[in-house]
């Protein structure tokens, strides 16, 4: 398939593996009941062909549309039926064209594209650079790709193939922006002959949607008359929602389903000695974290005093251990660790008597804070742990749990919110890492972060020609946003795993 902005490995696996499925030309087709597992022609060990792959994943699908949320979850069905104009090459770590064929830098701010030709959507239509620009004003409307779209100035169509974007400030990794799974390229006709909820179906991509239970799973059918991808050999993907990591290791083991994410650190041992099945693992690009509200000027959390004080009474390691039984990897920087100009600054590290001192000079013995996040399973046991920290100091952490859809909505619409708990995945450009979380602007800034200071050096690190002096410029935003402005408490990148 393509090649997937998406920021680990095992998504790239996994799709690549089931677009080929287990297919040889040469063999009968031998698929099977997905209830009823493998065949006997299966277990011969010849590699055998299935018309129906199923993966169970760990988090709820909630939509179709790529606008409407950056969860992991969606992204990954996404990323089946859109397409985006650039993407990064998980090999490589070097940004490419998808949709894109060529792109040009006529300044930090004037930029030149040419669409690849010929490139079918599921309606039959052609992709146009009318596509691109219908696009970015639909996305000119939305929490999760308004921040991008803001930075154009003015869009130029030169005509079907061919568009130039002049930009309000210089930005040097632009062609990295149009690498937003948000900004999948969606069909201008299609919005214009059909109900919206059905137009945001119709992609690019290699599989087409199919059908969507809530709660239960969305299915996806390979799209016979794709011209931008081989067609693939799997006809059909369901992805089943299971949340509960035994519940998917059980399905997994009858046979109910062929692959699963996030198996329980648990069965890590028994996975990988085991001789029907494999476990794929790879370090996460995600950042998990504990956040604020910085607007709550209600709430003590608005206090950036005592948002350092949490930070050192957070045990890292002890949460890791709690949340993903070890399998993950402690973060000293708001930044994820593998991306371009990370520095690997010190932070803010765990110092309980320090916390201590701090909170008994801000009197907060006997304060409740409101904290909501997902229902996800690694949220959950990330909210017990730091609940049990905290109660340590004197501070009662109240939890909410729901849906991720609900927890979305929360987010962006709920200013009473104090704490919650969440991730952000970005790519491998810096500027995307900052961009939507944390500009004033940005539609995932769901901390409030309105510091004009962070906003300038965003912007100018983004139009940095010089290579060294912009490596200073995130080096400082990172410090500057984990020590001193503290919107989120980094506290690790998970091992992902298959």
């Amino acid at each position: 398939m393509k090649s997937v902005y998406k920021k680990t490995l095992i998504c790239l696996l996994l799709i690549s593996v089931f677009i080929t499925g287990c297919s040889n030309a040469g063999n009968e087709d031998v698929s099977t009941d997905p209830k009823q597992g493998t065949s006997s022609e299966e277990t011969s060990g010849e590699v055998q062909y299935k018309k129906e792959i199923i993966i169970a994943i760990a988090d709820e699908f909630t939509t179709i549309d790529p606008m409407e949320t950056t969860a992991e979850s969606n992204q990954i069905v996404q990323d089946c039926t859109h397409d985006l104009l650039t993407d990064t090459n998980l090999s490589t770590m070097q940004n490419e064209g998808e949709l894109v064929d060529s792109w040009e830098m006529i300044a930090p701010d004037h930029w030149k594209f040419k669409l690849k030709e010929n490139v079918k959507f599921h309606d039959g239509t052609i992709l146009n650079v009318d596509d691109v620009m219908f696009t970015f004003e639909r996305g000119a409307k939305k929490s999760t790709t308004s921040a991008y779209i803001d930075k154009i100035k003015e869009f130029k169509k030169i005509d079907d193939l061919n568009f130039e974007v002049i930009l309000y400030n210089g930005d040097v990794d632009f062609n990295y922006v149009l690498a937003a799974n948000s900004l999948a390229i969606l069909s201008k006709e299609a919005f214009e002959s059909m109900p919206e909820e059905e137009a945001v179906k119709i992609g690019t991509g290699p599989w087409k949607f199919e059908e969507f239970v809530p709660a239960d799973y969305v299915s996806l059918v390979r799209f016979e008359e794709c011209t931008l991808y081989d067609v693939p050999s799997t006809e059909r993907l369901v992805f089943r929602m299971i949340p509960e990591a035994s519940s998917r290791m059980i399905a997994l083991e009858n046979g109910e389903v062929d692959a699963i994410m996030s198996p329980s650190a648990t069965d890590y041992n028994r996975l990988a000695e085991s001789s029907d099945l494999q476990l794929i693992t790879e370090t996460g690009r995600g950042q998990h974290y504990i956040a604020f509200n910085l607007s709550n000027t209600d709430s003590i959390v608005s206090n950036p005093k005592f948002r350092e004080a949490v930070a050192y009474a957070v045990n890292k390691e002890e949460m890791v251990i709690a949340a993903w039984d070890g399998y993950a990897q402690v973060s000293t920087s708001i930044m994820c660790r593998d991306m371009e100009y990370y520095a690997d600054i010190e932070g803010i590290g765990y110092d309980p008597e320090k916390a201590q001192a701090m909170f008994d000079e801000l009197g907060v013995k006997g304060t409740a804070i409101n904290l909501i996040t997902s229902d996800a399973i690694h949220r959950v046991k990330m909210a017990e742990n730091f609940q049990a920290q905290m109660s340590k100091y004197g501070v009662t952490i109240n939890v909410e749990y729901m849906q991720q859809a609900a927890l979305n909505e929360r987010l962006e619409s709920d200013k009473s919110v104090e704490m919650f708990i969440l991730s952000w995945t970005p790519g491998k450009n810096a500027d995307y890492m900052y961009r939507n979380p944390i500009y004033s602007k940005g539609g995932r800034n769901y901390a409030h972060v309105n510091d004009p200071e962070s906003d300038a050096l965003i912007d100018a690190a983004a139009g940095e020609v010089d290579k060294t002096k912009r490596a200073e410029m995130y080096e400082e935003l990172q410090v500057r946003l984990t020590t001193e402005i503290i919107p989120w408490i980094p506290i690790a990148q998970a091992t992902l795993t298959m």
